[in-house]
């Protein structure tokens, strides 16, 4: 497979091994119907196409014309999946409710688009009406503290939400196993110190531009590698 990144802007990119594993777990599911937030270069878009000849892509992107010269259409076209994959050229909060008016649904989505807190918490619950039963839903960029917060969110406010396991520490996600029988009032609280301090110290290990945070990364190396 053939995907073409601009030299410099591979950091905008998932990387390939996020994209595998999320071909992998559209495979071991049999998702078919997939749904993207974002679609910068195509990366993850072709991965998820190259899992099966019959699954399809809505990829919702305002961006693709002017902030990519329109180069993750044509990865998609030169590795021949484009009779299989729609773009919107719309921000995701104008296009979710067409896709929820029109009834569709999704076995698969992949939210990569505003890392806002907002703006990812609020492509979360649009995709709780278009996903289906036994779907999934899954994020990039775990290292953001906005990111961590929504997954927090799920956790603990969405009982018809499992999270699933990845490999990557980057991804993260969740499979729809019951429908949403919480009554109005239904509020758990996410917010935790413990969540915070521990994003912070993991940012100083990620900057690595200090010598607490070489200090940190080293260390949080070294624990990993035993």
């Amino acid at each position: 497979m053939n995907i073409e990144l601009p030299s410099g802007k591979e950091e905008i990119s998932i990387k390939l091994h996020e994209a595998e594993e999320i071909r992998e777990k559209i495979i071991q599911n049999s998702y078919l119907k997939c749904l993207e937030v974002g679609l910068a270069y195509g990366m993850s878009a072709n991965y998820i196409l190259s899992s099966s000849e019959k699954v399809t892509l809505v990829s919702i992107d305002p961006f693709q014309e002017n902030d990519y010269n329109n180069l993750g259409l044509q990865n998609i076209s030169n590795n021949g999946f484009s009779h299989r994959h729609e773009h919107i050229s719309e921000l995701s909060i104008t296009a979710f409710p067409e896709l929820i008016k029109s009834g569709d649904k999704y076995d698969f989505i992949f939210i990569d688009g505003d890392h806002k807190f907002e703006g990812a918490f609020i492509d979360f619950i649009f995709s709780t009406y278009l996903i289906n039963n036994g779907g999934m839903i899954v994020f990039d960029d775990l290292w953001m503290r906005a990111l961590r917060l929504v997954r927090e969110y799920v956790n603990k406010n969405r009982p018809d939400f499992k999270e699933v396991e990845f490999s990557s520490d980057n991804i993260f996600g969740f499979k729809k196993v019951s429908d949403d029988y919480r009554d109005g009032m239904y509020f758990r609280e996410f917010y935790t110190r413990k969540g915070f301090l521990k994003y912070h110290i993991n940012r100083l290990a990620w900057e690595n531009d200090t010598l607490t945070g070489k200090l940190l990364k080293k260390l949080k190396s070294t624990i990993k590698n035993r």
